[in-house]
This record gives C-alpha cells, sequence and structure tokens, in this order.
C-alpha cells in the first residue's frame, strides 16, 4: 500500500494485511531482507470483526528513527527502528479511514481521511484527540494523498476522490486556501518537488500525470493547459485572506490574488494511459508506476 526509504540502506514497507515492514537492501546483489516486522500493526476490532481481523495499513512516513503508520482501522502507530514494540498507538484516532500520512515537525503528524479531513496529532501529548481538524465545509470527499511544503511546513498539499487539488495553510483557519480544479477521476498521489517547491506532481485514476509550476520568476505565464490536448482554463478559488503575513515568507502556493494566479499545468504522459497510481520526483527525474504494468520515467523536467 505505501513504499518509504528510512535510509540509505533500509525501506519501510506498508501491506493490505496490516503488516509493516522494515528491509534492508544489499546493493552487492540487489536483494531485499527482512530487518524488522510488525505483523498486526493495523487490525479490526470490536463486534462483527473476523477473529484474524487485519486491516490493511494505507500509508507510513518515516523521520529516522521514528516510522508512523495509518490504517484502515483508524489507528495511528509510532514505531522506532530496532524496537520490537509501538512506542506509542492512538488506538481511535478516526472513525473512518486513515489513507495518508506526513510530518509537519518531527512530534507533529498530520493525516488525511476518507470524509475530507485533515488532522494534526501531536506526539508530545497525551490522549487520542488532534491538535487540530481541518476540512473543506460541507464536504466529505474521500482524502487519498497529501505532502507537506518542503521549507514551508505550514503549507500543505491533498488530493481526493474528486480529482481536485488542496492547497492548505495549517496556520490559518480551517478550510483551504486555494482548491484548483484538477484530474478527471481520483487523485492518487501529490509530490512537492523536493528542492524545487514551486513545482507539484500529481498522478490519478483518470491516466494523467500533470507538472504543475507556480514559480513566479515566468513573465505573464498562461494559465492554460498544455500539451495535454485540454484547454481547460485553471481554476483558483482562494478562501482565506493573507493580510498581515509577510510578502516574503509567503510561498507561491499561497498567493490569492487572482490577477497573479498564474499556474502553467504541464502532463507529462504522451497519452491516457490506466491508471497512474504513484510518483516519485527527484533532481530532473520524475518516475511513475500506472495500472498497464508499465514504469514511465522523465529524466528532463525542467528543460
Amino acid at each position: 500500500m505505501d513504499l518509504q526509504f528510512f535510509d540509505q540502506e533500509r525501506i519501510v514497507a506498508a501491506s493490505s494485511t496490516g503488516c509493516v515492514t522494515v528491509f534492508l537492501h544489499h546493493p552487492n546483489n540487489q536483494t531485499l531482507s527482512v530487518s524488522q516486522q510488525w505483523t498486526a500493526a493495523h487490525y479490526h476490532t470490536g463486534p462483527g470483526s473476523p477473529s484474524c481481523g487485519s486491516a490493511p495499513c494505507t500509508g507510513v512516513v518515516c523521520s529516522n528513527p521514528e516510522i508512523v503508520t495509518v490504517g484502515e482501522d483508524g489507528r495511528i502507530n509510532l514505531f522506532r527502528a530496532d524496537h520490537k514494540e509501538a512506542v506509542r498507538t492512538i488506538d481511535n484516532a478516526d472513525s473512518s479511514t486513515l489513507h495518508a500520512v506526513t510530518f509537519l515537525r518531527t512530534p507533529e503528524i498530520l493525516t488525511v481521511n476518507s470524509i475530507g479531513q485533515l488532522k494534526i496529532w501531536d506526539f508530545r501529548k497525551q490522549g487520542n484527540e488532534p491538535s487540530q481538524i481541518l476540512s473543506l465545509t460541507g464536504d466529505r470527499v474521500p482524502l487519498h494523498c497529501v505532502d507537506r511544503h518542503p521549507n514551508q511546513q505550514h503549507v500543505v498539499a491533498t488530493g481526493g476522490q474528486d480529482g481536485m487539488l488542496s492547497i492548505w495553510d495549517v496556520r490559518q483557519g480551517t478550510m483551504p486556501v486555494s482548491l484548483l480544479k484538477a484530474h478527471e477521476a481520483e487523485m492518487w498521489e501529490v509530490h512537492f518537488h523536493p528542492s524545487n517547491p514551486d513545482h507539484l506532481f500529481t498522478c490519478s485514476e483518470d491516466g494523467s500525470l500533470w507538472h504543475w509550476d507556480a514559480s513566479t520568476d515566468v513573465p505573464e505565464k498562461s494559465s492554460l493547459f498544455n500539451q495535454g490536448g485540454r484547454n481547460s482554463t485553471f481554476l483558483s478559488h482562494s478562501i482565506s485572506n493573507q493580510a498581515g503575513v509577510h510578502q516574503s515568507l509567503i510561498s507561491s502556493w499561497l498567493s490569492t490574488d487572482p490577477a497573479k494566479d498564474r499556474i502553467e499545468i504541464t502532463s507529462l504522459l504522451p497519452s491516457r494511459t490506466l491508471s497512474v497510481n504513484s510518483l516519485d520526483v527527484l533532481g530532473p527525474c520524475l518516475v511513475c508506476g500506472t495500472d498497464s504494468e508499465a514504469i514511465y520515467v522523465t529524466r528532463q523536467l525542467f528543460s
């Protein structure tokens, strides 16, 4: 269900069986061995649950030495490498499915769920209550993915069942700053570029893979969709007001002046494929995997 590097040698895998496994990579013979495993990290309990009621582990995030997992059981686990038991478990963190998780700062995580909520959790606090809940009023559209801006920890992007891209400022209110009309079906993953975060990438069930460019150094950038055979204009719905926040600190993703909202969207796949399920990006390279059992690699993102 999810896969993350823990360090240069270890990879953490989240399974639909509810198991979380740390694999050790052996580069000399290109094999993997199991270095650690929590077999029942996620499971259903209560009336009507089967005795072997394992629940899928839907997401994992790593910040060495810590590993945080979320699952369909609404449970959050905090593991540490080389500890046999969970360091902390929030059993009933959510009554709905938790779909994804990211670190805001080391003791704080942010989860997204199947009823359209973002919740912030602080591991320094006892109890099972989130420190903050954000959601789109009246909307219970399941959220599938979340990513945090690499430099500005209060800025997060989410995507979900309706294909919309939402940008949130967790310091301000409980609503998204921008809602951007995006894919025609579920958005499966969203990623800020790790070293160039004015660029963001999304992939969808509709077979599309998009590069969103919000950099402000391009004069009079058109806000039309490029290359994809789709001339839909970009829709921005700005909700919050940034008055009082110093201009130079505002991420390009938080700009709310419609006249300045210039986002260039480029389609990175030559033609629609089956669902694009996962993507990752580093430097000039992007890789994605699809339901057509193909892996696509783009080596010149910024050329």
